[in-house]
């Protein structure tokens, strides 16, 4: 329920919400979404990125909406990816190579694909959790799933302070979490790969080139209703 929460209170969540999106954002329009929501005034252009997103995970209704964020929500992949961290990291140097190398023998390129991310992400994801991803996906679906009226606001808000509350469990400063969606974006892609460029999105620029996440919007932010708001 919002009713707990003081206007500022919500508008706040709300705004962290946005910035925990703004993985997902690429675009002209990618910082846009994270400092306003959808609403009538982009009627075209949220039409455009709305049928996108769909198409990206095959959402046609309200029921394949919810049952798209309860898979992000619940798997995601990650159970997948943790799998394959877990078993590389058991190995030694030359076992780990000598196992990839098996595996590329099965010409099977995008399995390929996905076992040299997981290896090259190896170490600079030493939990192998990468639930940023899905995570983040499933708050951005919420967002867009309320404006098309397939999800009513209360249970938007509800889903997204438990895709928040996991989150904040899961990681420990923004950097973390950017990183791990990062490696869960790059093994859950089309043609999955770690690029030799980076892929810039909203939480890119809020990273490198904003205050915001440092002044305003602290990775620990408080989901719980205050009594009062400081």
């Amino acid at each position: 329920m919002t009713n707990p929460y003081t206007f500022s209170q919500r508008k706040r969540l709300e705004r962290y919400f946005r910035c925990l999106t703004a993985s997902c954002l690429q675009g002209t329009l990618k910082n846009y979404y994270v400092a306003y929501e959808f609403g009538l005034a982009e009627r075209l252009v949220r039409k455009s990125m709305i049928r996108e997103v769909f198409k990206h995970w095959s959402i046609t209704d309200a029921e394949s909406l919810k049952r798209q964020i309860r898979w992000l929500m619940e798997d995601g992949g990650r159970a997948e990816y943790k799998s394959r961290h877990m078993h590389l990291l058991a190995l030694t140097e030359t076992s780990r190579h000598r196992y990839l190398e098996a595996i590329k023998e099965e010409n099977d390129e995008k399995n390929n694909a996905k076992w040299d991310v997981v290896v090259k992400c190896l170490h600079q994801l030493p939990s192998g959790d990468v639930r940023a991803y899905g995570l983040a996906w499933a708050i951005l679906l919420c967002r867009i799933g309320q404006v098309k009226r397939f999800l009513k606001k209360e249970e938007a808000w509800n889903i997204k302070l438990e895709a928040a509350a996991m989150l904040q469990q899961t990681y420990n400063s923004w950097e973390d979490f950017y990183l791990a969606y990062l490696c869960g974006s790059h093994y859950a892609a089309e043609k999955p790969g770690i690029h030799p460029y980076v892929m810039v999105s909203g939480m890119h620029d809020l990273l490198s080139d904003s205050t915001l996440l440092y002044r305003k919007i602290k990775w620990d932010q408080p989901l719980l209703p205050k009594s009062r708001d400081k």
